[in-house]
């Protein structure tokens, strides 16, 4: 096959792609299609559990980049037969989106599968394309007023009509037969005149086969990438409350060394009455945490004793954002004596489609019933650069209580000072001041308040003008 170099505008088109079509699928549960879907017109393709890439083709030779603009592989059987279709279709250059996944006997294919054939040499010779979008073609961009146009197109460029005539005389025919590759085709697609319709392809291809999802592109444009909501068991290590209890809940699961992973916040799901029962069970085990995060209203979560599991769903992991930047997630350990300590962070994902079902009361915090494979069996995490950068541990420099009773009124005051010793990563600031303000008396139990200093000096002048502040007569500093 011929070479080709890879230039930055290619990486860019790449990189574009993703960030300016497939990043922006509306993401609908499979159990909502029929209040979430309009149109009488759609093209629904088998969505592939793969390694999203573009395809370069020029004058026979082909570079396959994938959504960072980066070439994680060459030399494939795949690529080779999809040079020759594109040759064969007299086509000059294409950029062709395509997924690059591994075909099971059993089940369906999974992201992680490719990683793993890459590295072995047997396998390699099994990966295949799915390809679901043309971007280019003979250098100019490819348009369509309709999907089922654009793969018709896709059918044509990676097929090969053969004509065989059959019969003699007043009998003869010619039957056209039309072969695909199977490493190397269109998506799978079928046309719909309903959202019924689409349902019931839904019901065919995803609960009854087991696929990853669908895509549904209708006659205006609108694009839907379809999934049903996954279940996840993880463990509560933080909540923010609000007028009604629990605002939200911070949920992280485990890794095989024991540290926990933090993953995703959020409540939906839950009615009043759990708010405000889950809120009061988990003010009693309160703990202090060098990790601090902010809910989106600046209030900081309070991280609790990483006692209760609970079942989550979600529609859909994500490592890596549309721009390419790898989702992280903070990793923590947790310490009887000293509560949660931050020991970095680590490629990770974010979810969409968050929903609370159920406290697990039958699981408890072990690896095995939290465990983070069930994070990377969805969504393998990207690799960071150069591997996971150590991080120095946070050291606390300065912690005051005060307590004052009356009657049977109970009101705590708690500053913090903690040096990150993380400053030069860009990504934390070199003091943190925490306060909490706990009153038994008032509607909102807990207040809370941060500040961010680069100056030791600032940070602790900081720390005096709250105490005096908010410490008068009657306060009794305690241990």
């Amino acid at each position: 096959m011929a070479t080709m170099d890879i230039t930055k505008d290619m990486r860019q088109k790449a990189i574009d792609y993703k960030k300016s079509v497939a990043g922006k699928f509306m993401l609908v549960e499979g159990a909502k299609i029929k209040s979430r879907l309009v149109g009488e017109d759609f093209a629904v393709t088998r969505k592939i559990d793969g390694h999203m890439q573009c395809l370069f083709y020029n004058e026979g030779a082909v570079v396959m980049l994938n959504s960072n603009g980066v070439q994680k592989a060459e030399g494939l059987k795949c690529l080779d037969i999809f040079a020759k279709f594109m040759e064969k279709a007299g086509v000059k250059s294409a950029i062709i989106a395509a997924e690059l996944y591994l075909p099971v006997e059993d089940g369906r294919p999974r992201c992680s599968d490719v990683g793993r054939a890459l590295a072995d040499e047997e396998l390699r010779s099994k990966l295949a394309l799915a390809a679901f979008d043309i971007i280019e073609i003979n250098g100019e961009p490819y348009s369509s007023e309709h999907y089922k146009t654009t793969h018709a197109e896709l059918v044509r460029l990676l097929s090969i009509t053969i004509v065989n005539d059959e019969g003699s005389g007043a009998t003869k025919s010619i039957k056209k037969i039309t072969k695909t590759s199977s490493l190397c085709k269109p998506v799978e697609m079928r046309a719909a005149t309903s959202v019924d319709e689409v349902a019931a392809i839904f019901a065919e291809w995803v609960e009854g086969e087991g696929a990853e999802g669908i895509v549904v592109h209708n006659e205006t444009h609108i694009v839907s990438k379809i999934k049903p909501r996954h279940s996840i068991d993880a463990v509560c290590v933080g909540y923010t409350a609000a007028e009604r209890g629990i605002r939200d809940l911070m949920f992280a699961v485990r890794r095989e060394d024991g540290k926990y992973q933090m993953f995703a916040c959020g409540s939906s799901g839950m009615s009043d009455e759990d708010r405000e029962a889950i809120a009061v069970r988990l003010a009693a085990k309160h703990v202090e945490s060098q990790y601090v995060l902010s809910d989106s209203r600046g209030i900081a979560y309070q991280m609790v004793v990483p006692e209760i599991v609970f079942e989550i769903r979600v529609l859909e992991l994500v490592a890596s954002s549309n721009d390419g930047k790898i989702k992280t997630n903070p990793l923590l350990t947790y310490d009887q004596t000293q509560g949660w300590l931050l020991e970095g962070m680590t490629p990770g994902v974010s979810v969409s489609g968050f929903a609370l079902q159920r406290e697990r009361t039958d699981k408890s915090i072990a690896i095995s019933d939290v465990r983070l494979s069930q994070l990377t069996d969805l969504c393998p995490f990207e690799e960071s650069e150069g591997g996971a950068a150590e991080l120095a541990k946070s050291v606390l420099v300065a912690r005051r209580v005060f307590k004052k009773v009356a009657k049977d009124k109970v009101m705590i005051h708690k500053f913090l000072v903690w040096k990150s010793n993380k400053e030069a990563s860009g990504d934390y600031p070199a003091y943190v001041f925490y306060h909490t303000d706990y009153s038994s008396s008032r509607k909102e139990l807990i207040k809370r308040d941060m500040a961010f200093s680069s100056s030791r000096e600032q940070i602790m002048n900081i720390l005096e003008a709250e105490i005096a502040d908010n410490i008068k007569k009657g306060w009794e500093e305690i241990v």
